[in-house]
């Protein structure tokens, strides 16, 4: 299970590298609670897409994502 979360926590900072420039901020959220929230929401936001006519691949709809951290009560903030 945990090579599972450290797993979708790497993909999704790969993933939010690429597109998103932004930290999460819970004020007494804890280092280890911001890596469950953030694997829970990018294994939620991952969809499968067609890859034409190589492999399928898998991206994160960051709608969805910042959509779910916010609901957990995060707040986005610019990278420092």
């Amino acid at each position: 299970m945990r090579v599972l979360v450290v797993s979708l926590t790497a993909l999704g900072l790969l993933a939010g590298c690429a597109s998103s420039s932004s930290d999460w901020a819970k004020a007494g959220a804890s280092d280890q609670e911001l890596g469950r929230d953030t694997a829970d929401c990018l294994a939620g936001a991952q969809m499968m897409v067609s890859g034409g006519q190589g492999p399928p691949r898998t991206v994160i709809q960051q709608d969805r994502y910042r959509r779910c951290m916010t609901n957990r009560g995060y707040v986005e903030q610019p990278q420092k």
